[in-house]
Parts: structure tokens; sequence; C-alpha cells
């Protein structure tokens, strides 16, 4: 994908407004909380506790005991890169010990029932060639994790307007606006992307405060509408299918199955409501490898 396309991919909430030309710090980091006052199994705290507990039993403690304590043992894994079931977890968990500097920094965790979204820094893991941003999606049954969705991509440096990939607000807040939050959305990408309704942007975006974390794009509705030009005076075709939307308080992830002119792709956009308007995006975009080269067969979404 040359640049143009992949900074129109960010630009938009990292995919927003895809099918418009096609067809159709540290400091903020969320620790872990001790998993030994919480039932798993009946509280969102509870179940975001323990999907982060894991990942940093993994990366911190190197423990090959953390697969049998939080994996169930139906478990499903739909990252095509990780072998299925609990022998890729063990695979995985290997590959991450043997890395004396592997680590990993939590900033944002989503629950919405039962399914919890970790925001999350790798580093020092041989796999995946050097600091990396991921978003890990689990469900969780009775305490244990039942399935995984995966999305990573490289850090890179600040954007254009200084923010990081991680950086910014990590609180949830609003929680009794979940479901408002969510529609709000879901009927942006339906105006924006399916109806190609350009004209209604700022119906949903705040402009003024609108705070872009992917790498190489600044904040505004401006980059916005640039990228835009630039990509459909190219005549870029790009496709776009939301597959899941997660949701709690003032968050709101869509994954979304991509096909782009690098190729199949799996898009984690992650956005920030406040007052009925979207004021701040994050994202991934993860290629997905030739079907021959997945390692388990269950699919990305």
């Amino acid at each position: 994908m040359n640049m143009s396309r992949r900074n129109f991919l960010a630009a938009s909430g990292g995919t927003a407004f895809i099918a418009m030309v096609g067809s159709a710090s540290s400091s903020l980091a969320q620790s872990a909380a001790p998993q030994t006052s919480l039932d798993p199994r009946t509280t969102s705290d509870a179940l975001g506790a323990r999907a982060r507990q894991a990942m940093i039993d993994i990366f911190r403690k190197k423990d090959p005991s953390v697969v049998d304590r939080y994996f169930a043992e139906s478990f499903i894994q739909h990252d095509p890169n990780l072998a299925d079931g609990l022998g890729g977890m063990r695979s995985f968990v290997a590959d991450t010990a043997s890395s004396s500097a592997a680590d990993i920094t939590i900033y944002r965790t989503l629950v919405d029932r039962d399914f919890v979204l970790l925001h999350s820094r790798y580093e020092g893991v041989e796999r995946y060639g050097g600091p990396t941003i991921a978003f890990d999606l689990f469900r969780l049954e009775e305490g244990k994790i039942v399935e995984h969705w995966g999305g990573q991509e490289s850090e890179a440096p600040p954007n254009l307007s200084g923010r990081t990939q991680v950086d910014g607000p990590t609180e949830v807040l609003d929680r009794e606006k979940t479901e408002a939050n969510r529609t709000l959305v879901r009927t942006y990408r339906e105006t924006v992307m399916v109806s190609l309704r350009f004209d209604r942007v700022e119906e949903f975006i705040e402009d003024a405060h609108y705070a872009q974390h992917a790498s190489k794009i600044g904040d505004g509705i401006v980059q916005l509408r640039d990228r835009i030009a630039s990509v459909a005076k190219e005549g870029g075709q790009l496709h776009l299918t939301p597959r899941r939307f997660l949701a709690e308080g003032n968050f709101v992830l869509v994954l979304s199955e991509g096909d782009l002119p690098s190729g199949p792709t799996a898009l984690y956009d992650l956005f920030r409501v406040e007052n009925g308007k979207i004021v701040e995006h994050w994202d991934v975009l993860t290629p997905i490898p030739p079907r021959h080269q997945w390692k388990n067969q269950n699919g990305p979404f």
C-alpha cells in the first residue's frame, strides 16, 4: 500500500471512510488487579482483571502454567498467526518466555458482556521484530478464556499532531451511555461509508476536539477530507465489512474485514465518544496472511 492509502485508512478513524472510494504513556497504563477477591463470572471489573492478569503472567512472569489457569480446554484461536487450542497457546507462551526482555503495558480495558478488549504495547518478543501495538479481544465463560482474536502493528513514531498510538485518556466513563455510543459509531459507519453521505461527517465527529492517534495522520476533519480527496483522485478501490462492535461507556471498538490494495486486512478501530460526538481514535491494521499460511482454520473474525 502506498503512503497515501495507508494514511487515508488511518485518517478516517482508521477505516471510517474506506467504502467511500469503493463500491459500497506508561503512567497512564492500567495495572492488573489482584484476582483473589474477585469472582470472574460475576462482574465486568473482574472479567477485565482476569484477562489482564493472563497477559501479564505470559509476558512478565513467563509462567507456562498460565495456559491451564486461564484458558478453557475448548479454547479457540482466531489469530491466523497462532496455532489453535491450548497447544497453540502453550507454544506462544514458550516463545514469549524465550526472551528475558519480553514485557507488556496495558493501556485500555473494555468489557462488553463476556468480551474483554485489551489495548496494549508489546516489547521484547522476537516474533514481532520490535515494539508492537496490539488489540487483544477475549471471550470468557465461567472465568476461563474460550476465544481470542488479535491484531498487531509495529510501533510508529508520534504522528503529525505529536500523538502516539497509545497515549490519551484511558478511563471508561459514561457507562450508562454505552448503547447510545455504540449506536452512534455504527450509524457513523453506515451513513458515511455505506450511504456515502460525506456531507454528514460533522454530525458524528467533533472537529475542534478530534484527536487522532493513527500514525502519520494529524488531528481534525480537514485531514480526513484531504485524504479522501487524494485516494479518490488515485481511483483507489477499498472495501470494508464491519464484523463486530464492542462498547463500554465512552469507548467503542469496531473490528472490520478489509479488502485493501495491500491485501486482506483485519482492522481494529477504537473510538472515544464525548457528549454524543466522536472525539478520539486509535487503530491497528493487521495483514491477513494467505489462507494456506494460517496456523488455524477458525478465521480472523
